[in-house]
């Protein structure tokens, strides 16, 4: 979004590309960035029995029309023009009458043709996207379907070419006309027609989601790219260069592309390209009759060169470069050049299988070029909700993916329609999960064939973009069996099957969707559960099962509090809305931006409560956000965490929902609308990074993840465990050496936050178990989520062998549920004679302390008599004490856990930091009363000419400095500096320590100088560095909103 939202818009297509030579066709934007175009934009209706052949001659002139954007829509023009007030601010757009938009629309512009044009040249008339219906006039004349239809463009990602040449006019004005008619269903926010599939193709959210607004008109208008090209009679249409890779050592392209010949006489045409890098050059003669098209195509067989060894592999984020080859194709008749295309592509090969799981469930899992690719990333929905996004900021939307260590995107219900963020995608490396546009509440396609048109236009637009990974034909259903059939035929034919086809995003070898309600990190180590999953047979859920591939899970996500003053009036601050009133509330300005009853599922109520419980009531809008940013770090982190956790055990891959926001929102987001990182965005972008150390909250274990495609070898993982005060507790930190395979996990050692108990990590012994999931041995582990069940029948028994004789003092039971009614604790010296200590004849379950007479035994049994349930005796830990070591430290309730990987050679290769409360879980209020610290600021090194810097924060004192927030301010205009990548933030120092944080900002942004403000958790933010602007030069367009 580029300054007041959109006012600026930066064009991928120059305003005029004018060469003069044979060697490339003249193209002349017609986009409103383009100083010599204004496209006119007036109601129908108030053009009332004027024809569109009337309205694009020069001679009719449109009065009191408002100024178009292209590529936008009709609503965006009417808030340019400053006639709606801002939609992202309060209630605004719910004010808006949609009727006035919900109606068709007139577009209209002139211009003149370059001065490079010359007479025999054939002119094409170009719209990459109308949405939802368009009609085309031209210097009087419709030129679109014939004289009398109507509604002639169906589809959002259909694109338009006009051959114009006998209309154009070589010198003065030709006059561009567009009847723009919205989508047939819901014509007003609170109608009850079914909205989405039904007047699909088209942007689906446009009629308001739980993440985005109603939009008046439906994001009706010129949504694409529109131009005019200059060539002779023959031009190339959707060329593409395919790749196989029978090694990876040996790529074999070929390349094809239809050839039209406009002309009524046949031409001998002569197609010739080079592909970069590696200079391969190439020809192929074709005779294309009059009036018709024909395929060409160009492999290994007809040009050797066409295999190329020892090919540099597009590869996805994290497993290596998304190497990228330019393939420019001429076509020429006569000597002379004809056309001109130039693509981008990469060599690549993607392969899926369906691997059975512990419970013999399928589970979709991704390879590329041979290697498994474990898929980490989010769901992107609109990329501005007015369609406000274009050209380079889609750069800065995806660098944001990959900072997050993201390597897939997927777009939900197909709601992108510009060719940049597949480019960008491209670049860095982001695989594509790409929806057509169907989603789970209707099934019905008000218009089959249109549907089928844009399905095929999409494909063969994009198909040479390397980031797709899939094609999926609707969310969360199945499409209807014909439009199936259609989808997957054509992508056989027209992709030649190079990427999968499937038919629903959450089922069939996925795990569902959800959750989407605020969830501790423990919740997912515990459960792969999801509250949307329609699989039949149901999909099995459990500890070790059911994580599968998932397409959607997620959260409420609270922005910073700088943002939420951008679209929240101030009257409105404080206090939050009541239960009640998120529950119930249809009018409350919380509501409106998706804290509220409109975004249920991501449960606000539970959202608010958990942030007040962890983190203490707030007295202010400002403290409360800092806290739940602790909860989006935690949440997010934790999710990611959960999955990485079961990686190919049997989880694939999570897709949260959502990374991407598209308005000024409390829901479903990493970074916020205005590009400021939330707390979710450092979870995710520390639980994603290729290589990683990472806490299990359930079970304490300590597991590293390679995400990579080489093998990680004489690593070390260290866990260092601090008090409150910041005093490292020697006695339950741990180091280890650990390997571990690419594109895989490895177990370095488990915590054990209870040193006193004896049984810890003994061995357990039981009478029967549930599963290997619900063994004895869950009851030593020290973990609070694991378990042990045992069979549906009494009696049954389990024991502990302390591994010698110790002296006991006390039992702790903790019992799940499924406890025991009666039961008796026995010991014994040779697991043979037992004597009885103890016996319950009424137990209530929960967390039982039994004190004992002091005894000496080595081995304690609990024997169950009779159960309380139908169930089997469920026990998560079965703790025994004797007497307290004196040499062993305590911890205090709250500490804090810091984790280090370090590779061969001693390189920090990733760290990890977690707050924990061993005696009340989840209350995190004690943070509230560490003392300020001294922190120090310095700059280590700045390259302001190219928006680089590096700064060291320091904590000088003698107590921890938790959570501190490192924010850039612009010194002349006291604006924050975003869009921003840092390397690190919200980072805890312990005593003494210092981080390093790297900075990078569009070098505009930078002009007059930066002030580096710092924010310690619970303390005033202060000012710690001021850095003067150099001189810079060649600025890159600001990506700023």
């Amino acid at each position: 979004m580029m300054n007041k939202l959109g006012l600026i818009i930066v064009s991928v297509i120059l305003a005029l590309i004018q060469t003069g030579c044979a060697e490339q066709s003249t193209w002349m934007s017609l986009n409103s960035s383009n100083p010599r175009i204004i496209w006119e934009v007036k109601p129908q209706a108030d053009l009332e029995n004027i024809t569109g052949e009337q309205i694009s001659t020069p001679e009719f002139k449109m009065s009191d029309y408002v100024k178009g954007v292209v590529p936008g829509t009709v609503f965006t023009a009417y808030v340019e023009a400053g006639i709606v007030p801002d939609p992202n601010y309060a209630d605004n757009i719910y004010k808006v009458d949609e009727t006035f938009y919900n109606r068709p629309f007139w577009y209209r512009t002139e211009f003149e043709l370059p001065s490079s044009y010359s007479e025999g040249k054939r002119v094409w008339l170009h719209f990459d996207n109308t949405n939802r219906f368009a009609d085309f006039y031209f210097n009087g004349e419709k030129i679109s379907g014939t004289k009398t239809s109507t509604k002639d463009v169906s589809g959002h990602m259909l694109r338009s070419k006009f051959d114009v040449t006998n209309l154009i006019k070589k010198s003065g004005k030709n006059v561009i006309a567009v009847l723009i008619t919205d989508a047939d269903q819901k014509k007003t926010r609170k109608a009850k027609d079914p909205y989405g599939v039904a007047c699909s193709p088209s942007y689906l959210a446009g009629a308001g989601w739980d993440w985005m607004p109603y939009v008046p008109g439906r994001l009706a208008g010129i949504t694409g790219n529109a131009y005019l090209v200059v060539t002779g009679d023959v031009v190339m249409e959707d060329p593409w260069v395919r790749s196989e890779l029978p090694t990876l050592q040996k790529a074999e392209l070929s390349v094809s592309t239809d050839i039209r010949n406009a002309s009524s006489s046949p031409k001998e045409v002569v197609v010739s390209g080079v592909i970069q890098p590696g200079n391969i050059s190439f020809s192929k003669d074709i005779r294309v009759e009059g009036g018709t098209t024909a395929r060409l195509s160009i492999n290994k067989d007809d040009i050797a060169q066409l295999v190329v060894d020892h090919p540099k592999l597009w590869w996805p984020n994290g497993y290596g470069d998304p190497n990228l080859y330019t393939c420019k194709l001429t076509c020429s008749v006569d000597g002379k050049v004809s056309d001109v295309k130039e693509m981008t592509f990469g060599i690549k090969k993607y392969e899926y299988k369906m691997v059975d799981n512990v419970v013999g469930y399928p589970v979709l899992t991704f390879f590329i070029n041979g290697q498994k690719i474990y898929l980490k990333g989010g769901n992107w929905g609109m990329s501005e909700y007015l369609l406000r996004c274009q050209g380079k900021e889609y750069e800065t939307k995806i660098r944001l993916h990959k900072e997050m260590n993201y390597n897939m995107i997927r777009l939900w219900t197909g709601c992108v329609t510009d060719d940049e963020f597949y480019d960008y995608c491209d670049k860095y490396g982001i695989m594509v999960w790409n929806d057509f546009w169907l989603y789970v509440a209707y099934n019905d396609v008000a218009q089959p064939e249109a549907f089928k048109a844009n399905a095929l236009d999409k494909v063969r637009r994009l198909r040479n973009h390397p980031s797709i990974a899939i094609w999926c034909g609707a969310n969360e259903t199945h499409p209807a069996p014909d439009l199936d059939n259609y989808l997957r035929e054509m992508i056989a034919k027209e992709d030649n099957n190079d990427r999968m086809y499937k038919s629903c995003s959450n089922q069939d070898g996925l795990s569902g969707s959800g959750w989407w309600g605020n969830q501790p990190p423990r919740h997912h180590f515990e459960t792969s559960g999801s509250n949307l999953a329609f699989n039949t047979p149901a999909y099995p859920y459990g500890i070790d099962h059911g994580y599968g591939m998932r397409t959607e899970i997620g959260t409420a996500t609270f922005p910073t509090f700088e943002s939420i003053k951008e679209f929240i009036p101030e009257k409105d601050w404080w206090p939050l809305p009541t239960d009640e009133q998120l529950k119930n509330d249809d009018d409350n300005v919380w509501n409106k931006h998706f804290f509220g009853k409109e975004a249920s599922n991501a449960n606000p109520v539970n959202y608010k409560n958990s942030v007040n419980t962890q983190y203490g009531e707030s007295s202010g809008l400002e403290e409360f956000c800092e806290k739940a940013q602790m909860l989006n770090i935690e949440v997010m982190k934790g999710m990611y965490e959960a999955w990485n956790d079961k990686m190919w055990n049997d989880a694939a891959g999570l897709l949260i929902w959502m990374s991407h926001p598209a308005y000024p929102s409390f829901v479903w987001q990493t970074y916020d609308y205005y590009y400021d990182p939330t707390g979710a965005y450092w979870g995710a972008k520390k639980a994603c990074e290729p290589l990683h150390i990472q806490w299990n909250a359930s079970n304490n274990n300590i597991k590293v993840i390679n995400t990579t495609a080489e093998d990680l070898k004489g690593a070390i993982a260290k866990a260092t465990i601090y008090n409150l005060n910041g005093k490292e507790v020697p006695a339950y930190g741990q180091t280890k050496q650990v390997d571990v395979a690419a594109s895989n996990i490895a177990e370095a050692f488990s915590l054990n936050f209870n040193p006193f108990n004896l049984a810890y990590g003994k061995k357990a012994v039981a009478s029967s178990s549930a599963g290997a999931s619900k063994s004895a041995s869950m009851v030593t582990d020290g973990g609070a989520g694991s378990r042990w069940e045992s069979a549906y029948s009494d009696p049954q028994w389990i024991y502990i062998d302390l591994g010698r004789e110790e002296k006991i003092e006390k039992v702790i039971l903790k019992w799940e549920a499924a406890c025991a009614k009666k039961y008796e604790l026995q010991v014994s010296n040779d697991a043979q004679e037992w004597k009885t200590v103890y016996a319950n004849k009424d137990g209530r379950g929960g967390t039982e302390q039994i004190e004992l007479e002091p005894v000496t035994a080595r081995y304690v049994k609990l024997a169950g008599i009779s159960r309380a349930t139908q169930f089997g005796y469920s026990l998560f830990e079965f703790e025994i004490y004797g007497e307290k070591p004196k040499e062993i430290e305590e911890l205090t309730p709250l500490h804090f856990i810091k984790l280090e990987l370090t590779d061969a050679k001693g390189n920090l290769i990733s760290e990890n930091f977690y707050w924990r409360n061993g005696v009340n879980d989840l209350d995190y209020k004690l943070l509230n009363t560490l003392p300020e610290a001294d922190l120090s600021c310095r700059l280590v090194d700045k390259s302001m000419s190219d928006g680089k810097m590096k700064i060291v924060v320091k904590n000088n004192s003698g107590t921890v400095a938790f959570a501190n927030r490192v924010r850039l301010v612009n010194k002349a205009t006291q604006k924050r500096i975003l869009p921003i990548i840092m390397s690190d933030n919200y980072v805890t120092l312990m005593p003494g320590e210092e981080k390093v944080i790297t900075m990078e900002a569009t070098p505009e942004l930078l002009k007059g100088g930066v002030s580096v403000l710092v924010k310690q958790y619970g303390k005033a933010e202060k000012n710690k560095l001021d850095i003067a602007c150099l001189l810079y030069t060649s600025p890159s367009p600001r990506d700023t909103r």
